[in-house]
């Protein structure tokens, strides 16, 4: 039986921008407007109402991370596929303005 898993069946990658990052659980996470999924007018989707992005981070170098800064651009996925509701940040862009 063929599973679900990401990577075999609708795997989304995604560029976006931070926009906010302070997070009430205080883990890093980042609220950030990725490019083609939501929309770019701030009236039609607004900060607050994005998903929380989890940072993904080395395991040998958990005790140095720190989240993204706001306008930094960031690449990721969706953990829960085309529900976007579970965007996991892997890294930044370096250079790039929104």
């Amino acid at each position: 039986m063929e599973k679900d898993f990401a990577g075999k069946n609708g795997f989304i990658w995604w560029v976006g921008v931070v926009e906010n990052r302070v997070d009430p659980l205080a883990i890093g996470r980042c609220q950030v407007r990725i490019i083609g999924w939501h929309s770019q007018k701030k009236t039609e989707v607004p900060t607050a109402n994005l998903p929380w992005a989890h940072p993904m981070y080395p395991l040998n170098n958990s005790k140095s991370f720190s989240a993204p800064r706001v306008g930094e651009w960031v690449v990721g996925f969706f953990m829960d596929v085309a529900s976007a509701q579970a965007p996991i940040m892997m890294g930044v862009l370096p250079g790039l303005k929104p």
